[in-house]
């Protein structure tokens, strides 16, 4: 596991800490420096306001990151249950990726108001697979792909 943005913040506050002293040893009651004194101030407001943009940024792509790993995750498990399901009905047909992109042509169908019968008759096209094999196909694919379509799988 990388932890380059942990250490970014970490230096980061370090350095802004830095700055933070500086500035307050160079503003004790020296009116002769009161000119330096305001610059400094101002520098350190705008080095802090960067250092603390760059923290978000990391922050964000980090989130980002997370959020990739863990939506890719649960489409490797989605696959490898759909997978095995097909697998253990023996419906067989041209590479994994050829079957994962039948189960979301099954899903876009029926989302798109095709009907059950009609959606069937398309997967055993594309496919090559009999009727049966087809809706076993599709039987499987909704709740696994598009839940929000089970209701529609008990119209045929």
């Amino acid at each position: 596991m990388k932890r380059t943005p942990a250490i970014k913040r970490t230096v980061a506050m370090s350095a802004l800490c830095g700055l933070v002293l500086f500035a307050a040893a160079c503003s004790d009651n020296d009116t002769d420096n009161a000119n330096s004194t305001d610059a400094s101030a101002s520098s350190t407001r705008e080095i802090a306001s960067s250092v603390a943009s760059e923290v978000q940024g990391s922050a964000s792509a980090a989130a980002s990151s997370v959020k990739a790993t863990a939506s890719a995750a649960v489409g490797n498990v989605q696959d490898t249950g759909y997978l095995q399901a097909l697998e253990s009905q023996n419906i067989s047909f041209g590479s994994t990726e050829d079957q994962v992109a039948a189960a979301r042509t099954a899903c876009d169908e029926l989302s798109g108001d095709t009907s059950l019968d009609a959606t069937r008759v398309k997967i055993a096209e594309t496919t090559g697979l009999d009727d049966a094999q087809s809706r076993t196909l599709i039987n499987i694919a909704v709740p696994i792909y598009c839940t929000t379509n089970v209701g529609k799988l008990t119209v045929n």
